[in-house]
């Protein structure tokens, strides 16, 4: 953090010295989360796999039988760590700038850097959780992805929708406590509209349209079509996921340069 960028300094160069920044504020966070010891880190992948792991062992406790055939125990699983991913990176965003604000006094650290070191642990942390529930679900059951490469861009897609509104929330929180005593309860009454537990060919006609206007809904969608493949009908548009991503983060970035002018360091 300590190397100077000249008036000359290349485009290459800065993004070195930004990427070792991340790379740093990275470490920092996990250890500020996790601990500094093995055990502490493996918290990092082990608390999402828990999780999704109840959560689908219950439903197929429940006996209940899914539309399409489908696995209750994969279908569960499979979209609760999704998002967990949005859940970790917007329920944490009230607290990242006011947790941090003393690392502004560096010269190379902004405020988008504190936040994205965040993100990308989360990000590793769901991915590592998810990616060892794959193979688990392949090696026991047989049932392998039938297109990996679409859960990872559904994974990113779903990335980038929870950093953008992840930085407004974060900007308004500058100005307010309110963000930070709503957003977790505003995350979990959102929960049944995200389309973490619902595939879109479930609902009325009418319904999907409605459900579809949702961007979290098309990322669960490509997941679950990388995962099943043509085995169940899935909807999604990745353009217009895109379109919400750029959208999100375009005016979370305005808000954050604007609330850095209210931070005193």
């Amino acid at each position: 953090m300590s190397s100077v960028v000249g008036p000359q300094a290349s485009l290459w160069s800065c993004f070195r010295i930004q990427t070792r920044v991340i790379g740093a504020l990275t470490l920092r966070e996990m250890g500020t989360r996790f601990g500094r010891d093995n055990l502490g880190y493996v918290w990092l992948f082990l608390e999402p796999m828990m999780l999704g792991g109840v959560i689908g062992a219950l439903h197929l406790a429940s006996g209940h039988s899914m539309p399409g055939g489908l696995n209750p125990f994969v279908f569960w699983v499979v979209g609760y760590i999704p998002f967990y991913l949005f859940r970790g990176i917007v329920n944490r965003a009230p607290v990242g700038i006011a947790g941090n604000q003393s690392l502004l006094y560096h010269r190379h650290v902004t405020i988008l850097d504190i936040m994205l070191s965040r993100h990308l642990l989360e990000f590793a942390a769901v991915g590592i959780a998810l990616m060892a529930y794959l193979v688990l679900f392949g090696a026991v059951l047989g049932d392998w992805p039938r297109e990996p490469g679409l859960i990872v861009l559904g994974m990113l897609l779903m990335l980038g929708l929870a950093q953008g509104l992840a930085f407004l929330i974060a900007a308004g929180s500058v100005y307010t406590e309110l963000f930070e005593r709503v957003t977790h309860l505003a995350v979990y009454l959102c929960m049944p509209l995200t389309g973490a537990f619902f595939m879109v060919f479930w609902l009325p006609s009418d319904l999907q349209a409605a459900a579809l206007l949702i961007p979290t809904v098309h990322c669960f969608e490509m997941v679950r079509y990388g995962l099943y493949g043509t085995l169940v009908p899935t909807t999604f548009d990745i353009a217009y996921v895109l379109a919400s991503i750029v959208v999100l983060n375009l005016l979370g970035m305005a808000a954050i340069r604007k609330a850095r002018r209210h931070l005193v360091v």
